[in-house]
């Protein structure tokens, strides 16, 4: 019966942590959700805004009226998914290499891969400016996709990689025995089976594109090809006296990648698990 007990006073404190730790995360979601639909009458909202007497959608209205948001909305989308096909692909190629193949230096070069992942952004700004000065992808898109693919392979080639080896060698043997030579295996067998963490790869990399500041601000400077994240900077001294204009340009940005793992979140928790649970 103690022993019982105990077992319910834990399985009683872990869900009280669990609902304390989704508050603190919720909070400032709910606060930003209701600020963006407060009233143009209401300056300062009570409580940071977590509570309003009512709401309205005329700050959206108004940032979608003042503002070109499609604009900058389809910048955005005309970045990421190029980004987010270009990881998928490339990194699935090198983490099916370094899973089920043997080749000169395999760890050497994977252990390269890991320590990229140590580097800290800001220290590439000026060496990824000149680049993009020089091979003339200042001012364009592809200036941003290049390198968000890039910063974004080593994470995903790590997810990926620890997928592949989870998968049987039974299996790999039986599709050579069928005669399939390794792109075989890897396109009609190991990628379709992968869904679960290609997926965690397309939200993670959605989200690092989508919500990408510094890169956009040093690479894009005509306001006709800058991305969701610079708005609220090009718009801060115009919204800094409407607080609910600026929220609601915040709730536009963070919608899709909301959306995106609502859609995916099946596939999100079985790809973050698979791995570590095969292995």
């Amino acid at each position: 019966m103690d022993f019982d007990k105990n077992q319910q006073v834990t399985k009683i404190l872990y869900i009280g942590l669990i609902i304390v730790c989704s508050l603190v995360w919720l909070v400032p979601i709910l606060m930003m959700l209701s600020v963006s639909f407060m009233p143009p009458e209401i300056r300062s909202p009570n409580f940071g805004g977590l509570f309003l007497p009512r709401y309205s959608f005329y700050n959206f209205a108004l940032i979608f009226s003042e503002v070109p948001m499609l604009r900058y909305f389809y910048n955005s989308i005309s970045v990421t998914i190029p980004s987010v096909l270009m990881v998928t692909f490339f990194s699935s190629l090198a983490a099916y290499a370094f899973s089920r193949l043997r080749f000169f230096g395999q760890d050497l070069w994977f252990t390269l891969l890991l320590l990229t992942l140590m580097l800290p952004i800001p220290t590439l700004v000026i060496p990824l400016f000149q680049i993009s000065k020089n091979l003339h992808l200042y001012n364009t898109h592809w200036g941003l996709i290049l390198p968000y693919t890039a910063l974004g392979i080593p994470f995903a080639v790590i997810i990926l990689r620890s997928y592949f080896v989870s998968f049987p060698r039974d299996l790999e043997n039986a599709a050579k025995i069928d005669g399939c030579n390794p792109w075989t295996i890897y396109w009609r067998i190991m990628l379709p089976l992968s869904g679960p963490s290609i997926s965690v790869v397309i939200i993670w990399q959605s989200m690092k594109s989508w919500n990408e500041f510094l890169l956009a601000l040093i690479t894009i400077d005509k306001n006709s090809l800058k991305t969701l994240p610079l708005v609220p900077l090009i718009y801060s001294g115009q919204y800094m006296s409407r607080p609910g204009a600026m929220f609601a340009v915040l709730t536009v940005m963070t919608l899709p990648i909301i959306a995106i793992y609502i859609f995916m979140q099946r596939f999100f928790m079985s790809g973050m698990t698979s791995g570590a649970l095969k292995g």
